[in-house]
């Protein structure tokens, strides 16, 4: 069984990662109840249920799709909770997730990437003619 979760980070970080694989990041959590014990730490790959929005998670301008061929159930000691209030949220080691993953780049913002051109009104190419000049060539 397989199981979609997202990954949110730079478009470098992200050329990187399906490259390359995951590397473990460091996380600490602050928990607005103190019941809880004020905050979490935790090392390794953040991973959320659905795509996050811009300050719902790491920063970041593109989002990774990850299917990881595991059962949800393998996942459950990975999970934080009190973190995302309408996402699940796991901190999973890279040496997992790169074991057991397809990773692939579902998205990027358009508005932070030259991939995403916009066309002129003649639906041609505009490109570095719309840089000032000091910037083109």
């Amino acid at each position: 069984m397989s199981l979609t979760l997202f990954h949110r980070t730079s478009i470098g970080d992200a050329r990187e990662i399906v490259q390359n694989g995951f590397s473990d990041a460091k996380w600490r959590f602050e928990h607005e109840d103190k019941a809880l014990g004020g905050s979490k730490k935790a090392t390794g790959v953040w991973l959320s249920d659905r795509p996050l929005q811009s300050g719902e998670g790491p920063p970041g301008d593109a989002t990774l799709e990850v299917v990881l061929e595991v059962q949800d159930e393998a996942l459950e000691l990975f999970q934080v909770d009190g973190v995302l209030w309408d996402a699940r949220l796991w901190i999973v080691p890279a040496e997992v997730v790169n074991r057991h993953a397809d990773i692939r780049i579902l998205n990027v913002d358009p508005r932070s990437s030259w991939f995403h051109e916009k066309p002129d009104l003649d639906g041609e190419h505009s490109g570095g003619e719309d840089l000032p000049e000091d910037m083109g060539a």
